[in-house]
């Protein structure tokens, strides 16, 4: 019974260490999971079935570790399973052995009390015979006692001996006499025998009962012992069922836990053959994309060179005509002081002060948010893990569900809406002018659908919905800022 309780202790003490090993195994996939997500960032711009292929790959890679360690340990598992179960057999084994040889005792026991109580029984029924047999024969030789001594005339023995009428009857009567005293001597040796034999049987009986008392003892221990170990027999086999079950269960676990490990050296094998196929076409697609974006930015610096001169001629005039209004109050200054020395009066011109154009006052927060959410991805340099080189994320990503309202972030011109094959998905491009000195432009990219494709937008006005279109692992709006043509961070103007 101790072994089969080490056995259940060892099923036990396995779920336990699986346990701790599952909370383990969690714990990594926690991990990988939250690696695979912040790849997701990563390859935020990358084309999505080279981006989809690379992260399959990483997630097939990431999980054969977990895998295999949940093959290690569920076969463990059925090793000690196995073991339990043989244990807990063996323990089976020996119970129902013990109990064979209990009710083998507790049959003996009963057998032999059997036996000593068809012993009582014949000595009971010998005794009261005897004891019978002792009162007749008793009853016998007082009735002989009282004719020898206490009958009267020829009635009693001596009155046969003495009253006789010649020789030959006293002779006859005296033979006669002799033999009635010879059968009460018989009488008298038989009731001795019979005294010495009942006491001899008493004692018999009583040895038969103190015998019967302990066998009646015996065999309550027996039956008792039987009982219990008809119980841990019962126990044993209970176990044994068990720990039988836990290691057909272990032995599903670690062929299950086998064939998931093959499944993903499989998957792992397609995902690389993948990514290579993929692979293949991103430095035609990156090209693709880098020129599309030198032709947005050539087109966005040209704007710019326009747009300053724009201003710069805006600002000479706006300067010509002030310039202009300044002289003519300069003349009329003078006018007024040759009117009055004509008329012998003194008139001191007030000369208007120099020309000067307002500056450009935007604020630094010129531009407002054009959708709510989280931000997912910063600007700035980030490392491409495929191409394995650092590339510029020219914007912010703020994650948002697909359909979301974009809104344009200040008053300005849509200078580009559309698809672009660059990756950009649907693009509204706003051109917002001459601000702080440079041409301002701002990108909305990845939309689902697109409101206003050209014209004049005032700030806060819908240009369209946010999507996943283009070079996109998942719902997000990535803006993007450009000061005459160059990115910049878009936070030093939101």
């Amino acid at each position: 019974m101790t072994a089969a309780g080490l056995a259940v202790a060892c099923t036990v003490s396995l779920g336990s260490a699986l346990g701790a090993r599952a909370d383990s195994v969690s714990d990594q996939k926690k991990r990988n999971d939250q690696k695979i997500a912040a790849l997701g960032q990563q390859l935020e711009g990358t084309n999505a079935a080279l981006a989809r292929a690379y992260v399959n790959l990483e997630r097939t890679n990431a999980a054969l570790p977990i895998a295999q360690q949940r093959v290690v340990s569920a076969q463990q598992a059925q090793v000690r399973a196995q073991a339990a179960q043989a244990a807990a057999e063996d323990t089976e084994a020996r119970a129902i052995a013990a109990e064979a040889q209990a009710r083998a005792h507790n049959d003996d026991v009963a057998q032999k009390l059997a036996v000593a109580q068809a012993n009582e029984q014949r000595a009971k029924e010998k005794l009261a015979k005897s004891s019978t047999d002792l009162v007749s024969s008793q009853d016998a030789l007082d009735s002989y006692a009282a004719e020898v001594f206490q009958g009267s005339g020829q009635e009693s023995q001596l009155g046969m001996v003495f009253g006789s009428s010649s020789p030959e009857d006293f002779a006859n009567r005296l033979v006669m006499a002799d033999t009635a005293s010879a059968v009460a001597s018989d009488t008298i040796d038989k009731l001795a025998a019979m005294t010495v034999d009942n006491t001899s049987t008493r004692s018999y009986l009583t040895s038969v009962r103190g015998e019967i008392a302990e066998l009646k003892r015996q065999a309550e221990i027996a039956l008792q012992g039987a009982e219990a170990a008809a119980a841990a027999a019962t126990q044993a086999k209970n176990q044994a069922i068990v720990a039988k079950n836990n290691a057909v269960t272990a032995a599903q676990n670690a062929a299950s836990a086998k064939t998931e490990l093959d499944q993903l050296k499989a998957q792992q094998s397609a995902a690389a053959a993948d990514l290579a196929a993929q692979k293949k076409s991103e430095a035609a697609d990156l090209a693709d994309a880098q020129a599309e974006s030198a032709r947005l930015q050539g087109i966005l610096v040209e704007r710019a060179r326009q747009a300053r001169i724009a201003e710069q001629k805006r600002v000479a005039a706006l300067r010509a005509k002030l310039e202009a209004q300044r002289q003519a109050k300069i003349r009329a200054e003078r006018a007024k002081a040759a009117a009055a020395a004509a008329q012998g009066h003194h008139y001191t011109p007030k000369p208007p002060p120099p020309v000067v154009v307002p500056t450009d006052s935007t604020p630094s927060n010129y531009l407002t948010y054009p959708a709510n959410g989280p931000t997912t991805s910063g600007f700035g340099m980030r490392w491409h893990p495929i191409l394995q080189k650092w590339m510029l994320h020219d914007g912010l990503d703020w994650g948002i569900p697909c359909g979301t309202p974009v809104y344009a972030a200040a008053p300005g011109d849509i200078i580009r809406a559309g698809w672009r094959a660059s990756g950009w998905g649907n693009q509204v491009v706003i051109d917002h002018g001459i601000h702080r000195g440079v041409d301002l432009v701002t990108t909305y990219n990845h939309l689902t659908s697109i409101v206003d494709f050209g014209g004049h937008v005032n700030r806060g006005q819908l240009i369209g919905y946010s999507g996943t279109t283009g070079y996109s692992t998942g719902c997000h709006l990535h803006f993007g800022v450009y000061e005459d043509g160059t990115p910049v961070d878009p936070r030093k103007w939101l």
